[in-house]
């Protein structure tokens, strides 16, 4: 499935130097006899406000050991499902601290389990959406994130699918508070929680966007206090009135403290005002406009938006559009230093997108994309490796189905990618050698993967539709 192309590890550097409420269960806790790996954490989606998705202090699996991963433990999640709920499983990534993984079930159960063992240590249900004008009903969707507040406790924030964004104590999941979102209605599925919160200088922004388009609603990106809960500032990427231009990702910061968000398709027209299909930078604290990039109107394509988180590297930020063009921008200017196409433009269908965020581990940039031609041959998906200055290819690998879930990085110098498609060939996470592309292992086959793999305690965590599952050497 490889096809490779390299530049020398000189240029490469060259160009980086010159560019530079519910009910709840609770479970006695189990004391940690864990070695001091396993207490490494992966606290937030996409590892944190940066968007990384790297790991650089996970060395445990390596390129040359991959072979010998087994499964140590799988857990389904939930009860069975009934008529008109969701199917077991998840769609959120999980979040390791502290020896203990938080994730949220399409069922509407919020867990906090042993990254040792899979034993429930506590769950909290708060609920999922109906069915009513789109499909399927959903629970969680939105990956938590686990970070200490100013009194010194640890905490799970979460945005649920009714609405709130809730703080729950890392020690047992009990509520310290909860605030709204926004509300859906009972009748219609208008708004619903993609986005995963974003914890950094003590606030916590999180995006607002519509559940499947039908309707679109007024989206925006919201800030609170996070000590408190105390809504703090909004922006909306529309005028009022009007609706579209869902943040369905999650929000980036900078050094600087500068906060940045991908948006959403236009309702109307390609002309209408306001952020549609955009990567917009937000003022610290305020969230006013500081700038923004549009797509331009000759590569907007039918069912063009950015699903894709954006990803701060170097003096760039960057992010995937469905167009299949990847868009690097330099954050002083917000002005385009290069793009790329990287894979093919969203079908009709809407599935097969580039909606995976980049993984920056400080030298290269890996991306994940739908469908990609290499070498004259037609794949279902590929990984790519970019010099983050130029765009310039380093490698690129094929995979047989599209990738939306984003990749991640270990230490090592292993990448976990997850397809996600609706053919006869089977969806796996693969592992590949980050530095040559090379396939090292494919884990668990034939199911769609749309959750981030994640690297933590000497391990790595895979979820998807059949499960949560730790694997191990």
């Amino acid at each position: 499935m490889r096809r490779a192309v390299r530049t020398g590890a000189k240029a490469i550097f060259v160009a980086m130097a010159t560019a530079l409420a519910g009910s709840v269960s609770l479970v006695p806790s189990e004391a940690s006899t864990a070695p001091a790996a396993a207490t490494a954490n992966w606290p937030a989606y996409l590892h944190g406000p940066a968007h990384s998705s790297y790991s650089p202090g996970q060395r445990t699996i390596t390129p040359s050991n991959v072979g010998g991963l087994v499964v140590k433990w799988r857990f389904q999640g939930g009860p069975p499902p009934v008529l008109g709920q969701p199917r077991r499983g998840f769609l959120a990534s999980p979040t390791v601290a502290d020896g203990t993984i938080y994730i949220g079930s399409v069922t509407g159960w919020f867990y906090k389990l042993s990254a040792g063992t899979g034993r429930v240590l506590a769950k909290r249900f708060i609920g999922f959406q109906r069915a009513l004008t789109c499909h399927p009903a959903r629970g969680f969707v939105g990956t938590a994130t686990v970070a200490t507040d100013q009194s010194g406790q640890r905490m799970v924030y979460v945005g649920a699918p009714d609405g709130y964004l809730y703080a729950l104590r890392a020690s047992n999941l009990s509520i310290k508070w909860r605030s709204v979102i926004a509300l859906p209605s009972r009748k219609i599925n208008d708004y619903f929680q993609w986005s995963s919160p974003t914890v950094a200088q003590g606030r916590i922004y999180i995006g607002i966007s519509s559940n499947c388009d039908r309707p679109l609603v007024r989206a925006g990106l919201v800030s609170y206090m996070q000590a408190t809960g105390k809504r703090q500032a909004t922006f909306f990427t529309l005028p009022r009135g009007m609706r579209g231009a869902s943040i369905w990702s999650s929000a980036a910061v900078d050094p600087d403290r500068f906060v940045y968000v991908s948006t959403g398709n236009v309702q109307r027209s390609f002309a209408e005002p306001g952020h549609t299909n955009s990567i917009v930078k937000l003022a610290p604290f305020s969230l006013r406009p500081a700038g923004a990039f549009k797509v331009p109107r000759g590569q907007v394509e039918h069912n063009g938006d950015f699903g894709a988180s954006p990803v701060i590297f170097g003096p760039f930020v960057g992010a995937c559009n469905k167009n299949g063009i990847f868009y690097a921008l330099r954050r002083s200017t917000m002005k385009v230093a290069w793009s790329r196409r990287v894979g093919a433009e969203a079908p009709r269908h809407g599935v097969a997108s580039c909606s995976a965020a980049a993984v920056y581990d400080g030298r290269v940039l890996y991306v994940a994309t739908p469908r990609h031609l290499i070498g004259g041959t037609a794949f279902g998906g590929s990984v790519q490796a970019l010099n983050p200055a130029t765009g310039a290819l380093i490698w690129q690998t094929g995979l047989p189905n599209g990738v939306i879930g984003t990749p991640t990085l270990d230490g090592a110098g292993v990448l976990a990618v997850g397809t996600y498609a609706f053919t006869k060939r089977p969806n796996a996470v693969f592992l590949l050698r980050a530095s040559d592309g090379r396939i090292l292992r494919r884990l668990t086959r034939g199911s769609q993967d749309f959750a981030q793999s994640v690297f933590a305690g000497g391990r790595i965590f895979t979820a998807n539709s059949d499960g949560l599952v730790a694997w191990g050497l």
